[in-house]
């Protein structure tokens, strides 16, 4: 078993949906790195100046996967740091604050990884339109993962200002993320031209 998977699957709090939700969106950049790898092995035209390159989109997701395996160990530490200030009774409101953070971060790198997803389906062949759907889903699931995350968090601070404004800036982000899931979503289904045998 994956090591990760076998640590998940374990009966204690950590890790937990945070660290799932950004292992589950590292899942999606592994099938779109898969894509980005086999265009990028095509005889093409040069590129304009405005169009990204198959090799330019390869470095961005793999800063991206990189940046998600930080956050889903950052999500662990977080996430025990808050259990223990619970525990303690004191600094709940700093640790809250630092466990709300990996998710934050999660959703502004899914949506990041939307947007290179966008541009190669909407480049890549036909074929492989299936491979980025299924990416989709997974960044949308990472997506509502991360925002499901950061509610149960914020639920723990005070009312006040500085938790609506917490609040405030984690939706924003997130509304934006389920705005170009959307989008990403539908553009892709377009591409297979609607089709789908169930819906």
């Amino acid at each position: 078993m994956d090591p990760f998977l076998h640590e998940l699957a374990q009966a204690r709090p950590n890790p937990g949906g945070g660290a799932a939700a950004a292992y589950g969106a590292r899942v999606a950049l592994a099938l779109l790195e898969k894509v980005v790898q086999l265009e990028g092995k095509r005889r093409r035209p040069a590129k304009t100046a405005s169009t990204l390159s198959w090799e330019e989109a390869l470095a961005r997701l793999r800063r991206l996967a990189e940046d998600l395996t930080q956050l889903q160990d950052d999500d662990v530490g977080a996430y025990a740091q808050l259990a223990a200030a619970r525990a303690s009774g004191s600094g709940v409101e700093a640790a809250v604050r630092r466990a709300v953070e990996p998710p934050r971060q999660m959703v502004l790198r899914v949506a990041a990884a939307l947007e290179l997803l966008a541009w190669a389906g909407g480049h890549c062949r036909p074929h492989l339109v299936s491979d980025l759907l299924v990416a989709v889903e997974f960044l949308g699931g990472a997506l509502s993962g991360a925002y499901h995350i950061a509610c149960a968090n914020l639920r723990l601070l005070q009312t006040g200002e500085t938790a609506a404004a917490l609040r405030r800036e984690f939706c924003q982000g997130f509304r934006r993320g389920e705005d170009l899931y959307q989008m990403v979503k539908a553009a892709l289904v377009a591409r297979e031209d609607g089709f789908d045998h169930c819906r």
